[in-house]
């Protein structure tokens, strides 16, 4: 995995619920490459989290890509069959710090790079970045 260098963006971003904290979801098109950006917008949630839960349920055999790919498809998995969504922006601005992670993922889920950071959404309220009850509270902690 490579660190990752900060990045802003205007336009649709999913932000979804997984296991209690809220994570936004963006991608665009850079240099011909499409790009996925995760990050948690919940307040005093790392972006490491993403990665333990990554972690946590996949088998141990995983690799850094085969654990990209597990997060970039809970992002998916919200846009398209709304699960666990919390609000579907069409056109709003955000912004993913420096220092996260970047992983080389092929073609998953048409995202060819996966970048995860803790992510910036000015639009959204404190109700809806707050921590959602979840059954399964054992894979985020």
């Amino acid at each position: 995995m490579a660190t990752a260098e900060a990045a802003k963006g205007r336009g649709r971003i999913t932000v979804f619920t997984m296991f209690g904290p809220v994570f936004g979801y963006a991608s665009r098109l850079v240099d011909d490459q499409q790009i996925a950006y995760v990050g948690p917008v919940t307040p005093g949630v790392h972006w490491r989290k993403l990665w333990l839960m990554a972690d946590r349920c996949n088998r141990e055999t995983a690799t850094e890509g085969e654990k990209a790919g597990w997060i970039v498809t809970q992002a998916n998995r919200s846009l398209i069959c709304g699960s666990d969504v919390v609000v579907k922006l069409s056109d709003a601005d955000w912004e993913i710090a420096a220092g996260g992670w970047q992983v080389q993922m092929g073609t998953w889920w048409g995202q060819n790079l996966l970048v995860t950071g803790n992510l910036s959404v000015p639009v959204l309220t404190p109700e809806q970045i707050a921590l959602k009850p979840t059954l399964y509270p054992h894979h985020a902690n």
